[in-house]
């Protein structure tokens, strides 16, 4: 994590204004900070040790231009090596590399990082995040000084500025819409967009986005065995650079095609006699099996059959017992600086890395970015072939989509349906106006006139964002409309993970070269005869078992969740009374509606409650975003 405080007059810093800015920067973490003080400007880094705090010092250009970095590079050796420069020290190649590349310095470097360069005199300061993913930057600045943390909290530590949340951030939230980049959590504060360049100044702040993932170029090769054989080369390279720095990785293990791949490439790269600890949540001992067709909730079976094949991967399974969305929320509310957007996954998420750090492994390898590289499902390649006239693999794969319906509804329903415009979609299905829109979904805990006065759903169409999740026109807008939503709060909430547990993560299907090398496959290498993710299965084959290659069921995490909010009902029924009790949170959210579901939830025939969308999704991330208004104004009382 990295801080900046710069005044434009180089007036002197106030030495408590020190302490609490460093101070803000270390807290709730049992790591010290190092810091300088140059002229006007305050420059703060957390450190490992108290050796290098006392000894640390701001990284240089040879101009002389100041460079705070955070995050890493991938192979790092060879890019010291490039650079002239010694390998361990991130910031200095940063430096040295942006002397020799300017601004170009960010797509040449591969890695995930956010830098802050200075230019002490000349009134300026350039923030940047690297494209995809990366660590996240926050500003806040005025005529007088900017502040730029990796931590929103940090902003406000000198006490010059007030931590007031963001009501539009709020709101947007809770319709799942998180498409405006720049916007934070707390009003007057920007966050710094992945892929982009920031100039600030004592008049303004300039963004300029750098990489855009549609703009990633086309990839044709000859024959189908070599995307196969190039998407291999490029998820070890991305395996080889996640462990190159680490002794002990963990994995975090379930029974899907990424992170099934991620442990077989690790072990690949470690060698025989290496081991490697693989992590898996799964449900609590009472949870009852409901598996179907579609879906299953326990992946340790096909687990198991993974360490069948490799002697040297360990297995644990977590079950996270007796936690639920709301463990260590305070606590991810002080690192992450917002309210985590798939709350009722946190339980589990907490525990394996908890479980990570108690058996001393010092990486976590994650498969997260799979399903938008490697694991693509192809969704979106039936409109797409439709609209380019692509009529004989349109039509093969109609067929072979069709199962038990007709050739014409499958036709009409994947590959016709996608390409209407909203108001004739909205027609065929039935469906009011997005003007007369009625009552929220039930995911959505907002109440409806605030939502309006919000102008949430307009606000949502503005920003590319489609809250009724029809199908999309392409494979294409799947994978940017990934890209550009949910993952921008990522940074945050993979950081704050990070730091709570004390634990790294690294994530080979993040690969850059790997994602791009993805985006630009032709759609048939994804999606072919009916078969989804044809490539990860491909790239897989005997590497992983073939009831995972051939699995199309989804793996659910978090299936137990009825069990672990059934036994916080009554208390969420009390919470929702105490909001009610608070205007401001009674006009945000729709309190009688979620109080009314949990008093009707009913429990099934095995004793456990039932499957409900608002009890699963509404009241978890209701209860979440109250608390966190209430953190930052000091009130929380739960």
């Amino acid at each position: 994590m990295i801080g900046l405080y710069c005044r434009w007059n180089d007036g002197a810093i106030d030495p408590g204004a020190v302490r609490r800015f460093t101070g803000s920067l270390g807290a709730g973490l049992n790591r010290p900070v190092g810091h300088q003080v140059d002229g006007g400007v305050l420059f703060a880094t957390l450190c490992t040790t108290p050796v290098e705090a006392r000894s640390w010092h701001v990284a240089r250009t040879p101009a002389g231009e100041r460079v705070l970095f955070t995050g890493y590079f991938d192979h790092q050796e060879a890019l010291a090596c490039e650079l002239g420069r010694p390998v361990g020290d991130a910031a200095a190649l940063y430096a040295a590399g942006y002397a020799r590349w300017g601004d170009a310095v960010d797509l040449r470097m591969l890695g995930q990082f956010a830098t802050i360069i200075v230019a002490p005199g000349e009134g300026w300061v350039r923030c940047a995040r690297s494209p995809i993913f990366a660590p996240p930057l926050h500003v806040w600045r005025d005529s007088d000084r900017v502040v730029v943390a990796s931590v929103a909290r940090v902003l406000f530590a000198t006490g010059e500025a007030a931590a007031e949340v963001d009501e539009q951030k709020i709101a947007d939230s809770l319709y799942l819409n998180y498409a405006e980049g720049s916007r934070g959590w707390y009003k007057g504060v920007t966050r710094i967009a992945t892929g982009s360049h920031t100039v600030i100044t004592r008049d303004g702040l300039s963004a300029r986005p750098y990489y855009d993932v549609a703009a990633v170029p086309r990839i044709r090769l000859r024959h189908d065995d070599d995307y196969v054989a190039a998407a291999n080369t490029l998820l070890a390279e991305g395996t080889r650079s996640a462990l190159a720095a680490f002794r002990k990785p963990a994995v975090s293990l379930s029974g899907g095609l990424d992170s099934q791949a991620v442990a077989a490439c690790a072990m690949e790269a470690r060698g025989a006699g290496q081991p490697l600890l693989g992590l898996t949540g799964v449900p609590e001992p009472e949870w009852r099996d409901d598996d179907n067709e579609r879906s299953f909730g326990d992946e340790r079976r096909h687990v198991a059959a993974l360490a069948e094949m490799y002697p040297d991967l360990t297995t644990e399974t977590v079950d996270a017992a007796g936690l639920s969305f709301d463990h260590l929320l305070p606590a991810m509310f002080l690192m992450a600086g917002g309210p985590p957007r798939n709350t009722m996954n946190l339980h589990w998420i907490h525990a394996l890395r908890a479980r990570a750090k108690a058996r001393d492994c010092d990486v976590l390898l994650l498969g997260q970015m799979g399903n938008h590289g490697i694991s693509f499902s192809g969704a979106g390649a039936l409109p797409s072939w439709l609209a380019r006239g692509h009529w004989v693999r349109l039509l093969r794969e109609v067929r072979a989509a069709q199962g038990d319906r007709s050739f014409a509804r499958t036709f009409v329903s994947q590959a016709l349906m996608p390409l209407l415009p909203d108001p004739l979609f909205r027609q065929v299905m039935r469906l009011p106006p997005r003007a007369r829109s009625g009552q929220m979904a039930d995911w959505c805990p907002l109440q409806e006139a605030y939502a309006d006065a919000m102008h949430v759903e307009e606000r949502a169409r503005d920003l590319g964002h489609d809250a009724s999740f029809r199908a999309l026109r392409s494979t294409r807008a799947y994978r940017r409309a990934a890209f550009g939503n949910a993952m921008r709060e990522g940074g945050d909430i993979r950081q704050a993970l990070d730091l709570l547990h004390g634990i790294p993560t690294r994530d080979p299907t993040a690969y850059r070269p790997l994602i791009e090398f993805c985006l630009g496959l032709p759609d048939e290498q994804f999606l072919r005869d009916g078969t989804s993710r044809w490539l990860a299965r491909r790239m897989l084959q005997g590497r992983v078992p073939e009831m995972v290659v051939t699995e199309t069921r989804r793996g659910r995490q978090a299936a137990d969740w009825p069990l672990r909010l059934a036994r916080q009902r009554q208390a969420l029924i009390i919470e929702l009374d105490l909001l009610a009790d608070d205007p401001a949170m009674a006009a945000r959210l729709d309190l009688p509606r979620l109080k009314k579901a949990l008093e009707e939830w009913p429990q099934d025939s095995a004793g456990q409650r039932s499957s409900n969308m608002a009890i699963q999704l509404a009241i978890p991330r209701a209860i979440a975003t109250a608390r966190f208004i209430r953190f930052v104004e000091g009130t929380n009382r739960s």
